[in-house]
């Protein structure tokens, strides 16, 4: 009890401490209006709860939810991780691949996480999931307070484990348990289709895809002399890093800075494809959804404004943005979007994603709609 009552006293004493320079007694400036103490309210919520409420909380739970909201709540690339989710992070990010159930997800703060893809063959679509559900426990767990991290996190395991969710459609809810599978082991998948130069399903940017795609692919491609197009789907394209998703760019287009980053100050960060492309002639058609988030949406708008391809689909959720990963001293951590990103000299795609040319509804996921839609728009149906 006295080491609860310790903990209480040293944070209200630390958020005196943050009133006191916001009213100028600690530094030399004027006293701060009541516009600029934001402070004060939690301040005040706190002693309430330490005075007033039914019992004594523990001080590390009432933390843990004061701070996940605040961080939660800033944009949904930012998120607050515990302990737990913390531990579960670090653990994953020794794989690029990991066993999962096939549902892409987008989450907003204060909302469940929304289903907006799921991947073929998958144990989420065996389990007649579908894109629009939304999630609203996952192992038991209200997904209502989580991040976007926190739920991609719990859907994957590095171990082939089963996950419970359930899930809400159309006002009635089913609780599943839906095993995870190695969906994916390689960065793409390449497939012949008819009247087009091929399919190129992007699972991520990760090595090795621009080399691989350099030796196996694009010698197939260039022998083509025909002006059929060449399919790019990024329709569940999700994850990877800068620097492969630059690569892969460059093997469609070249220049120097060809997109940006941006931080609240202005500063700028560049980003270039500065060599010879080998498929600079290619005619292309990109596929994109609700899942292609971030580089995808970077990958995806530069094809359309640069390259001039037809993107068939429907509108991106406008994730392109530059986050840093901090680990406090407690073991919990944080997300914090420190740059948003864009197209030069000004399209910034932060919030606002990629509008297709050729907009489908939200029913239209089907592979067979969009090849028709490509097909159609090439002349070619």
């Amino acid at each position: 009890m006295k080491r609860i009552k310790l903990i209480f006293l040293l944070f209200l004493l630390f958020l005196n401490v943050l009133i006191l320079f916001q009213k100028g007694i600690i530094t030399a400036g004027p006293a701060a209006s009541p516009a600029e103490k934001p402070f004060e309210p939690l301040l005040s919520v706190f002693r309430l709860v330490r005075s007033e409420y039914i019992e004594e909380k523990d001080p590390f739970q009432t933390m843990d939810g004061a701070l996940r909201g605040l961080v939660n709540s800033l944009d949904p690339l930012s998120g607050y991780l515990s302990r737990t989710a913390t531990s579960l992070y670090l653990e994953q990010q020794k794989d690029t691949y990991l066993y999962e159930t096939g549902l892409l997800v987008m989450k907003r703060y204060g909302f469940f996480p929304m289903v907006v893809g799921i991947i073929p063959n998958s144990p989420a679509q065996e389990a007649d999931l579908r894109v629009g559900d939304y999630l609203t426990e996952i192992n038991g767990q209200p997904t209502s307070p989580l991040s976007l991290i926190e739920t991609r996190l719990l859907l994957k395991n590095k171990q082939r484990i089963p996950v419970s969710v359930k899930m809400l459609r159309d006002e009635q809810t089913r609780i599943l348990s839906l095993e995870r599978e190695r969906l994916i082991n390689h960065p793409y998948t390449f497939l012949a289709q008819a009247k087009t130069k091929g399919w190129l399903q992007v699972h991520g940017f990760f090595p090795p895809l621009a080399s691989e795609l350099n030796q196996k692919i694009i010698p197939r491609l260039i022998k083509s002399n025909t002006n059929e197009p060449l399919v790019i789907d990024l329709r569940t394209t999700e994850e990877g890093t800068l620097e492969e998703a630059l690569k892969f760019l460059n093997l469609f287009l070249s220049g120097e800075k060809i997109g940006f980053y941006r931080d609240r100050n202005g500063n700028q960060q560049d980003l270039n494809c500065p060599s010879a492309a080998p498929l600079l002639e290619t005619n292309l058609v990109v596929w994109v959804s609700p899942a292609t988030q971030d580089l995808a949406e970077l990958v995806a708008a530069a094809l359309q404004t640069i390259k001039k391809a037809q993107v068939i689909g429907q509108t991106t959720p406008g994730l392109l943005a530059k986050r840093e990963f901090f680990l406090l001293r407690d073991n919990t951590s944080f997300f914090l979007t420190t740059a948003i990103g864009g197209l030069l000299p000004e399209k910034t795609l932060w919030g606002k994603g990629v509008e297709p040319d050729i907009k489908l509804g939200p029913e239209e996921f089907d592979t067979s709609i969009y090849l028709q839609k490509t097909l159609s728009l090439q002349g070619l149906s």
